[in-house]
């Protein structure tokens, strides 16, 4: 039987391909061809030649589409147990240390330099934002300046790395809540809504089954406000190195496709996306509308770490 790595592996190469580039090419020179003889006022056949050759090129085009559509099938198949399993992995977390919760992500950091760089594209003391996992990696030194700052987690202890960055002072500024994923009940029920111009979620959804990440997709559309943009980062298993990941039970089966499908219909607007080579998509969706703010003014003040 076929692994769906091996499957999806076998889609990606696929969608590589494409007969109209050499199709573009082909007309070109067919054009320079005809045009040349009809100048010449030749009698000929080439003309009708030249439509049954691109009548051939749309015929293999179309096949191959097909044929493209019988892979998906097949992987649709396939796919399903994957999404259960992912709900084994997920309940194994619980009743492991903060230590290792907070460590299983570090070894899928593929560009931290680029995820810095367009989240800063968002940070502005005129808004406030929200970080689900801030962890122990460095994205939440750089959004110190958003204010309010909601630090969001399903344990105190899973916060204290973060906090332990910066001084008391600063401490008592950030707003900490401490959740519970519950599929009957809301996640952020204690957070208010419209208030957030970001909300921030790295690789935490590499560990969350499909049926939490809808969950949250769907909650945090009305916490952010009208132009607040929601970036999160999973196991894109659109691609057959993140399938992998699956296999291994190391990261939950999240396909690309399906997030994407679902941001929109819940009203999302794809602002950017970006992969790596490997298993991670870096996502930004935005609320439809323009951002404003209320404030005129802020406190002249550097937060500084410990």
């Amino acid at each position: 039987m076929k692994k769906l790595s091996d499957l999806v592996n076998f889609k990606n190469q696929l969608d590589l391909l494409s007969t109209k580039t050499v199709q573009d090419d082909s007309n070109k020179e067919l054009d320079k061809i005809t045009h040349l003889f009809s100048l010449e006022n030749y009698n000929n056949l080439l003309d009708q030649r030249k439509l049954d050759i691109q009548k051939s090129f749309d015929a293999f085009e179309l096949e191959l589409e097909k044929l493209k559509d019988i892979v998906k099938q097949e992987i649709s198949v396939l796919e399903k147990p994957e999404f259960q399993k992912s709900y084994i992995l997920y309940e194994g977390e619980f009743g492991n240390s903060a230590d290792y919760i907070l460590n299983l992500r570090k070894h899928t950091i593929p560009n931290p330099e680029l995820f810095q760089a367009r989240l800063s594209r968002y940070i502005d003391w005129q808004h406030s934002a929200m970080i689900i996992r801030p962890g122990i990696e460095n994205f939440i030194d750089s959004m110190v300046a958003l204010d309010p700052l909601y630090l969001v987690d399903l344990s105190h202890d899973y916060l204290a790395p973060a906090l332990s960055k910066f001084n008391n002072q600063y401490q008592n500024r950030l707003r900490t809540y401490a959740v519970k994923e519950d599929l009957d009940q809301e996640i952020l029920g204690q957070i208010p809504n419209d208030q957030f111009a970001l909300c921030f979620a790295y690789n935490y959804f590499n560990f969350r089954p499909f049926e939490i990440l809808k969950k949250y997709l769907d909650e945090i559309y009305q916490k952010l406000t009208p132009g607040g943009v929601f970036i999160m980062t999973f196991n894109d298993c659109d691609r057959a190195s993140a399938v992998q990941l699956v296999e291994n039970f190391y990261c939950c089966y999240t396909p690309g496709y399906l997030v994407r499908e679902l941001a929109v219909s819940m009203g999302y607007e794809l602002e950017y996306s970006w992969n790596d080579p490997g298993p991670t998509t870096w996502l930004e969706l935005k609320k439809p509308g323009t951002l404003t703010s209320l404030k005129g003014g802020q406190t002249l003040a550097k937060v500084l770490p410990k």
